[in-house]
């Protein structure tokens, strides 16, 4: 296990780095990176199912696959909120070109040159869509299928379409979906916040086990000796670590369903 953990160690250390940008730059691929930390992990596993008993081999997969769920939960979340915090941005010049009198088409284009990523090419597909003629409404559902925050392109179409049907101001009601938008994400921030010590309080609980470990190891009771030995030791840091796991994995799920 101890080599197995080096192994991993090593590569995640050598796996080039993702540079950073500004909004709008072109981002470098994740591949390598992500590439090497697999390959790392893989041989990790595989030199642990070589060298330390099925028992713990399992316990070391168990642990992997927890780490990957929630890096992904946090790459998501994280993706949500760069999305809707640049969609904010975006209507906000939006209602700005519409107010000064300009052509749908240019104000959509306008706030796409204003924002970056997945947001700026959203824009960028409707502004197409509205000089070619087809519907706005439309192509914003369209782009609700896509998006991370796809409740708020859907308010957008729904906004577009009534502004349409019932011939009222756009920008008046562009800028209430802005507002609705930028007080929505004021409130998910303050959830968020305040969840963030639930989070925390669960990651630590499912790593008292491991100070216990320490504990043994300062009293000189070897527990690792006995955890990696096989037979009932192994039975039970398998049982352990998947209990642990399981748990913090559960409280994630409850505090993301609190989040929405």
């Amino acid at each position: 296990m101890t080599v197995a953990a080096l192994i991993l160690a090593v590569a995640l250390m050598i796996a080039p780095g993702q540079p950073r940008h500004r909004l709008g730059a072109a981002r470098s691929p994740r591949r390598p990176r992500r590439s090497a930390v697999l390959v790392g992990c893989a041989v990790a596993v595989g030199t642990s199912a070589v060298l330390a008993p099925v028992t713990a081999t399992a316990a070391a997969v168990v642990v992997l696959a927890l780490i990957a769920v929630r890096r992904r939960s946090s790459r998501a979340r994280a993706r949500r909120a760069a999305e809707a915090a640049a969609l904010q941005g975006a209507l906000g010049v939006l209602v700005g070109e519409l107010r000064v009198g300009a052509h749908p088409v240019v104000a959509f284009e306008s706030a796409a040159a204003d924002v970056g990523g997945q947001v700026a090419d959203s824009l960028r597909a409707v502004a197409a869509r509205a000089r070619l003629g087809a519907d706005v409404a439309a192509g914003l559902r369209s782009v609700a299928t896509q998006s991370t925050v796809p409740q708020y392109w859907e308010r957008l179409s729904a906004t577009w379409l009534l502004a349409q049907s019932q011939g009222l101001a756009i920008v008046a009601l562009i800028r209430a979906a802005e507002r609705d938008i930028v007080e929505r994400e004021r409130f998910a921030s303050g959830v968020t916040a305040g969840m963030a010590g639930a989070r925390a309080t669960a990651t630590i609980l499912a790593g008292l086990p491991v100070l216990g470990v320490g504990l043994g190891h300062a009293i000189g009771a070897e527990p690792l000796r006995f955890l990696l030995s096989g037979g009932a030791g192994g039975w039970c840091l398998l049982i352990g670590v998947t209990l642990a796991s399981a748990g913090l994995w559960w409280s994630d799920r409850i505090i993301d369903r609190v989040l929405g």
